[in-house]
């Protein structure tokens, strides 16, 4: 599938990509235990041969455990498991393809680590989650990456109108940088200037309303006047 999310009856779970391996790995698993399916990712799970009855049950499980992650795939990732014959072999696949151990890949994952930037219109939980994302994926692939390095990998990606904010946490010294404390003031900052914004706008308006009433005044066209 090519869309950015499957449902799943009426759960909705992101497609795999590159950078969400690790949330959606845990979501999977979370559909599967909703689903009582999360014993099919278990290697020691396949009963043998000799137990025809439930070997006829393991398969109709296993094969619908499987649907449920290849519905999270986009047509390009559909190719790496199209061989696999159980769900453990699905599982075992994808995240070899996603977290394989290479110079390369590393190298990659840890530049998207410490390079990773807040977006416009991005809210600072999703910024959050995406860069703790980023996080696990490296540490995956043996990179060290502790609460620190995430929340100075957090702060260095900020917008600038965080800067006044920057300044204040960089007076508290490192020792005190904890992921929870920066995470708790970047959420009080970001909620003070929702709600500065308002006010801001109004002060605009009001501004422009007096530059028009000067502007008209002196044109001697004061009939024209906007009142507000």
């Amino acid at each position: 599938m090519d869309g950015g999310a499957a449902g799943m009856g009426g759960i909705k779970i992101d497609t795999l990509t590159e950078a969400n391996l690790h949330e959606w790995r845990q979501r999977i698993k979370m559909i599967l235990e909703l689903r009582d399916r999360d014993h099919m990712l278990d290697e020691d799970g396949n009963p043998t041969n000799t137990e025809v009855r439930e070997l006829a049950l393991w398969k109709r499980r296993d094969t619908k455990a499987s649907a449920i992650i290849g519905l999270t795939l986009r047509s390009e990732q559909l190719e790496h498991v199209s061989g696999c014959k159980t769900t453990v072999e699905m599982w075992s696949t994808l995240q070899g393809v996603f977290q394989r151990k290479s110079l390369m890949n590393k190298m990659k994952a840890r530049r998207e680590f410490y390079t990773v930037e807040m977006t416009v219109g991005e809210g600072m939980l999703g910024y959050i989650n995406r860069v703790r994302n980023l996080g696990e994926n490296l540490k995956a692939m043996g990179g060290e990456v502790t609460e620190m390095y995430v929340a100075t990998s957090v702060l260095n990606g900020l917008k600038s109108k965080y800067e006044n904010l920057l300044v204040a946490l960089d007076a508290n010294g490192e020792d005190e940088l904890s992921l929870e404390f920066v995470n708790s003031r970047l959420f009080q900052e970001e909620r003070r200037q929702a709600d500065k914004s308002p006010l801001i706008k109004r002060i605009g308006d009001m501004a422009l309303v007096v530059a028009n009433y000067r502007d008209q005044g002196r044109r001697g066209d004061l009939s024209k006047i906007d009142c507000y």
